[in-house]
Formats: structure tokens, sequence, C-alpha cells
């Protein structure tokens, strides 16, 4: 399966809205409510404390039909991390593989990325899946950390 990880337009956004609704195990677990059509409009304007708006990501993994969506912040909470805000992947689609090849198609794109970290909930199907790429899990947190790349860049 070849993945492109893209960036978002506003014509993704009724395939994210059923994507989300698909995730609704996740959004019940992460957040206590399923998922709304006001979910991908606060997309955009959802921050961690001391991050700007252009460090703000969120991106589409598509292989013929969108496959996942990843909401994350470059260099937060410092230079060369990342904070994944959330990572979906269809029901229907999990446990393939998609979600290691998007977290491959990410550490492409951001090379500058040493040090991940996720937010944990009640999703265990998700902390899994951390637990499984090597993140280590830590009360309300997950880190994984990433070896800088040899190749210089």
């Amino acid at each position: 399966m070849r993945l492109t990880l893209r960036d978002f337009t506003p014509a993704d956004e009724p395939e994210v809205l059923a994507l989300f609704a698909d995730c609704d195990d996740w959004f019940q677990a992460a957040t206590g409510h399923p998922s709304g059509p006001g979910d991908v409009q606060s997309l955009f304007y959802a921050l961690p404390e001391g991050a700007a708006f252009e460090q703000k990501h969120l991106l589409v993994a598509q292989a013929q039909d969108m496959i996942g969506f990843v909401d994350l912040v470059v260099d937060h909470p410092a230079p060369g991390h990342a904070d994944i805000r959330f990572f979906l992947v269809p029901k229907d689609l999990r446990r393939w593989g998609i979600g290691r090849e998007m977290a491959k198609a990410l550490s492409e794109r951001f090379p500058e990325v040493t040090r991940v970290h996720v937010r944990l909930d009640d999703f265990k199907p998700g902390n899994e899946f951390l637990k499984a790429m090597g993140f280590v899990l830590n009360g309300q947190r997950a880190v994984l950390e990433l070896a800088p790349r040899s190749d210089g860049r």
C-alpha cells in the first residue's frame, strides 16, 4: 500500500467528519462524548498552551481514499519535539499496519523531530498501539525518543 500524508483542505471536511463518526469509540474514550460537526472546525483553534498557530498541522493520510488523520503541533513543548493531539484510523482498517505507515510518513515529513509526546486517554487500542510503537507510557503522557537521522536531514 502506498500512503501519502498531505495537508488537510476544506474539501476534506466531509470525509474527515465521516472518519470522526467512524472513530466514535476513540471520541467516547478521550472526550466522554461522540464526535460532532463542530469538531473539525475546532481543530483549527485547539492549540496547547504556549504553541503558535504556525506550529499546528492537520494531516490526511490517503491511499485511494482517506485512511487516517493526524492533528499535531511541531516544536512543542520544545524545539525538535512534536505533540500529537490525535491520530485516527477507521475501525475496519485498524491493525493492518496503517498506523505504522502513518508514523513512518510523519518521521519523513518532519525529520527534525526527535521526541514525540501523546496525551493518554482511556482508549485501550490506542494505548496498545503506542506501546507497540515503542512509546513509554507515564501517567497521562506517552513519549517516544527518536534517534536523529544519520543522513544529515
